[in-house]
């Protein structure tokens, strides 16, 4: 048998590389999401939460973390599928931290210098980038284990792309819990959040994601 025959047989009924079922997929980030919900109720919901989601920086944060979520989740889709450019989701991803980020050092500045250090660390910095991380675990456990089952070319950065997923969407749950108001804030400490779960994304996705 010569090679072209070998591969002629190799192909036949050969057809697309099957990915988990969508029930499988929602099945397992549901429990990731219900974990999640777990984790902000015992941190304790913000009891002044509904005075916040009618202020202008709630509610422009989480438009700007939903923004987060859909270009991460746009570029996850594009690395696991071989071929495809990563297009625009990469420029959205850097143009979104660059306006929170722009946002808070303009509060910043224009602050008395006495209320710069309040507005840059709040009363939760030590804690807020690491419950954000640690929130975004069980949703980045699903992630990875639903993209083992496709065809990611470049494990790390799948990795850290589902990681910034996770911790977009885990940041939106702490949002329920967090009593900071500022953006000087969120630019340095949820961004910390979203780094975190990002890093720990292509640690994992490296080393569980490679063929």
């Amino acid at each position: 048998m010569n090679t072209d025959e070998l591969i002629s047989l190799l192909a036949q009924n050969a057809g697309p590389a099957q990915g988990p079922a969508p029930q499988q997929v929602g099945g397992r980030l549901a429990i990731a999401l219900a974990l999640g919900g777990v984790m902000v109720l015992y941190l304790g919901l913000n009891p002044a939460l509904r005075d916040f989601a009618a202020t202008s920086p709630f509610t422009l944060k989480m438009a700007w973390l939903f923004a987060m979520l859909v270009f991460s989740a746009v570029l996850v889709y594009r690395l696991v599928h071989p071929g495809q450019h990563l297009g625009s989701a990469p420029w959205g991803i850097g143009l979104a931290l660059l306006a929170m980020s722009g946002q808070g050092l303009n509060q910043l500045l224009d602050a008395p210098p006495t209320q710069r250090n309040a507005l840059m660390m709040g009363a939760s910095w030590q804690v807020c980038a690491f419950n954000i991380a640690f929130i975004a675990l069980p949703v980045l456990a699903a992630l990875l284990w639903t993209l083992r089952d496709m065809a990611p070319t470049r494990p790390a950065l799948t990795g850290a792309s589902s990681g910034l997923l996770a911790g977009a969407l885990a940041a939106m749950l702490y949002s329920l819990h967090c009593t900071e108001n500022t953006f000087t804030f969120f630019a340095l400490w949820y961004s910390g959040g979203m780094g975190l779960s990002s890093l720990v994304g292509a640690v994992l996705g490296a080393r569980f994601l490679r063929w």
